[in-house]
């Protein structure tokens, strides 16, 4: 049975899957979506939005950026950072329900001497619609190290 039209043109995310299925995303993925988004931008103003104030990211590795990375501005400081690495990000899912977000991501870095790229699962909470912590779980930890090691 096919819903009324109505109804599909009314979905919140108007995505569709890889089958032309119209689908239904959780507002926190969207809001994923959005951050991501406003990071590729340069777009400060709409990561501070969707990010809460007191946000906590768990950075692993052996360089310089691993670590704890403790309140937004600091977090901010730290994407802010990543341009001169040549560091890019492209997601390939991201599923979410009204207190998680996990993001099925590609992350490398394009720069002299350097093209590396490894998958990373990134688990998230979320209240209100704002990010508040975040794990990043490389697939790859030699090359996660090498995108950060200018």
């Amino acid at each position: 049975m096919r819903p009324p039209a109505s109804l599909v043109e009314s979905v919140a995310s108007d995505e569709s899957d890889r089958h032309g299925r119209v689908t239904d995303e959780h507002p926190n993925a969207t809001a994923y979506r959005k951050t991501a988004d406003a990071f590729r931008a340069g777009d400060v103003r709409a990561l501070e939005q969707l990010i809460d104030e007191a946000v906590v990211w768990h950075v692993p590795g052996k360089h310089r950026g691993a670590g704890d990375i403790r309140g937004r501005d600091a977090q901010i400081a730290w994407l802010g950072g990543l341009a001169s690495l040549g560091f890019w990000l492209r997601e390939h899912d991201v599923l979410a329900n009204d207190e998680h977000v996990c993001a099925l991501s590609y992350m490398g870095a394009r720069r002299a001497g350097v093209e590396v790229e490894t998958r990373v699962v990134s688990i998230f909470h979320y209240r209100d619609g704002r990010q508040i912590e975040r794990w990043f779980c490389p697939e790859d930890t030699d090359a996660w190290d090498q995108i950060f090691i200018a």
